[in-house]
């Protein structure tokens, strides 16, 4: 038995079909990019989480701030996060917010018992290794119980830096190296403290995110004992 998640991002298009699909094609979960969906009323919020939760499929809460990778900005993302985490299982929100932000959707997510994940993102580099111990620890410090990291990779080396360092920190971690080399991380994250790996149905959220059908695929062959 694999001991990571699997987790397909989504927005709100056709929501009642890709949940069904993503459950279909062997998810685990699905990341919630509230920040991409097309209605942001809360109700609305509610019927896709409860739709997924319903087909057995774990809920990640995520609220992007644009300066990280988010789809557009949202005026009332407290507001959303303190109505949907309830709901959730995990809930993702950057380091860098403001830490009053970060403390709110700390302690409602302690208050519901779901884990927090405060996560980290660089579109253009990876950082030498001192930095990116620096980034855990400032991760650790702020209270996560997962530490999400993901960055730019321009070469294999940056991958197994990336990968090195976060196989040694003293809490789970969801580490991703972006790009087209950075695809391998996908799949072997979960030997380096990685917990989740995020893949597509069709449309990728972050470059070098592949499909649940690709990744289920190159699992099955690379690692059949972990692909059920």
């Amino acid at each position: 038995m694999r001991n990571f998640i699997i987790a397909v991002s989504l927005d709100d298009t056709d929501y009642r079909e890709n949940l069904k699909k993503a459950k279909e094609y062997g998810a685990d979960a699905v990341e919630y990019r509230i920040d991409s969906f097309q209605n942001l009323e809360i109700n609305h919020c509610k019927e896709v989480i409860n739709l997924g939760k319903n087909l057995g499929l774990k809920a990640i809460l995520t609220i992007r701030d644009p300066k990280e990778g988010g789809i557009k900005p949202i005026s009332n993302r407290l507001e959303l996060y303190k109505a949907l985490i309830p709901l959730a299982d995990f809930a993702d929100i950057e380091m860098r917010a403001d830490i009053k932000e970060i403390e709110e959707v700390k302690k409602i997510s302690k208050k519901n018992n779901v884990k927090l994940i405060l996560s980290y993102h660089d579109f253009e580099k990876t950082p030498k290794e001192n930095e990116l111990e620096s980034i855990f620890q400032e991760i650790i410090k702020k209270g996560a119980d997962i530490a999400k990291v993901s960055f730019y990779a321009k070469n294999y080396e940056d991958i197994s830096n990336l990968l090195c360092v976060a196989k040694k920190q003293p809490i789970p971690t969801i580490t991703i190296a972006m790009g087209e080399l950075g695809k391998i991380s996908r799949l072997i994250g979960f030997l380096f403290n990685s917990v989740i790996t995020y893949c597509s149905l069709e449309k990728p959220f972050a470059p070098g995110q592949i499909s649940i059908k690709d990744l289920k695929r190159y699992l099955e062959y690379f690692f059949p004992k972990n692909s059920k």
